[in-house]
């Protein structure tokens, strides 16, 4: 907060030059920048022109009085921060004054020592307020760019690996959430899925989703197996926050494909269960796995893999819990009921046209109720019948 009252622009407003020259005498050793104005249309040009910190304004002048003045400039100039006292010997005239926007008053005649305290307590007040104002700019600022990074961070093109069909959506939420996944090939016949759910809001959770892209790329050759996967990731990100004494969690599923075997392999860091949906939506399953912690809780941590094997036509559905949270306007989240229904009214469908329609589910239940987390959706068939699928995202 600046020291210097030389930054400080106060704007006096009389109607009579006297009361101008005595407020101004009260004000001068302080060393405040003092604009003057003797009329009330003076007082809105100046203050057009000059913005300044706080404005003296007095309530009785003729054509347009300070109330007026005071009125025009919180709706006019849309101004509801500029602090201004009223200076009166009315006190029948406060009220109103309060009513147009006025933060404080002063009563004729005026007492140096009272005027002084009053303007230096509003002026702290506006200081606190450009800081709280600046912050948010800067905070809108980084929010836009965890965003863009977020998005950026997804993957732009999927793998076009034989006998898989991929589709998914990825919805944010306005405050920045953490959700993440990829899809690597580690062979012909051998694909990597990752998703995952930083605990948190906001660009830290949206920077570590960068990590965890990272840590992912970096090991998945090396560890194919889920679990020792998730055992490599969660050893580097607790190193990772002990050095940072940050204590950030990331819940993970984690799945390998391998179309020659025609098996799925899948381990937890804490993670929703996916589903599998049998034979072109003859019926569908939870698929459990035995969750181990969040990455980044617990060093050292062992996660164990479960074994699927899958059919020609069956399709795997992965979320995130933003799903599961998705509340509706009586509060009520959308929940492992909801999402039963919404798989079994929708399970003979494509993977791009489940998706969407569970999606439309989701939102139908949330009745126009915005998500305070990111909601990620992932379906995939395998389809041995076929030799060439459509990859598609949005």
């Amino acid at each position: 907060m600046s020291n210097n009252n030389s930054e400080r622009k106060i704007l006096i407003v009389d109607d009579l030059p006297i009361n101008v020259k005595v407020l101004e005498g009260y004000l001068k050793p302080e060393e405040y920048t003092i604009i003057k104005a003797y009329s009330g249309e003076e007082a809105l040009k100046k203050f057009e022109i000059e913005k300044p910190d706080l404005i003296l304004l007095d309530i009785m002048m003729p054509v347009i009085d300070g109330n007026e003045v005071c009125r025009r400039i919180r709706s006019d100039f849309n101004d509801n921060l500029t602090p201004i006292i009223m200076v009166t010997a009315l006190d029948d005239r406060k009220i109103q004054s309060l009513d147009n926007g006025a933060n404080d008053f002063i009563t004729k005649p005026v007492d140096r020592y009272e005027l002084l305290a009053r303007v230096k307590s509003l002026l702290r007040i506006k200081e606190l307020q450009d800081e709280l104002i600046k912050a948010n700019k800067q905070f809108e600022y980084e929010l836009a760019l965890a965003k863009d990074v977020q998005q950026a961070l997804l993957p732009q093109e999927l793998p076009k690996i034989p006998k898989l069909e991929f589709f998914y959506r990825y919805v944010p939420s306005l405050i920045i959430g953490g959700d993440f996944f990829d899809i690597q090939e580690i062979t012909p016949s051998l694909v990597a899925v990752l998703v995952c759910d930083v605990m948190g809001h906001g660009p830290q959770a949206a920077m570590i989703t960068g990590i965890v892209k990272t840590f992912f790329i970096q090991l998945v050759r090396y560890y194919p197996n889920p679990d020792d996967l998730l055992f490599q990731m969660n050893n580097r990100f607790c190193n990772l926050m002990s050095e940072s004494n940050l204590q950030i969690f990331i819940t993970a599923l984690c799945l390998v494909i391998n179309t020659q075997k025609e098996m799925v392999t899948c381990a937890s860091a804490g993670h929703p269960n996916p589903f599998i949906i049998k034979s072109h939506g003859s019926h569908f399953e939870e698929f459990k796995v035995e969750p181990g912690p969040a990455l980044g809780m617990v060093p050292e941590a062992l996660y164990q893999n479960q074994k699927l094997a899958i059919e020609d036509g069956d399709m795997m559905f992965l979320f995130t819990d933003g799903l599961l949270e998705l509340k509706n306007e009586d509060g009520i989240q959308f929940g492992e009921k909801e999402i039963y229904n919404a798989i079994q009214n929708n399970m003979h469908l494509s993977p791009e046209g489940f998706v969407e329609a569970i999606l439309d589910f989701a939102n139908i239940f949330a009745n126009g109720m915005y998500t305070e987390d990111d909601v990620t959706l992932i379906a995939f068939r395998y389809n041995n019948a076929k030799t060439e699928k459509q990859f598609s995202l949005i």
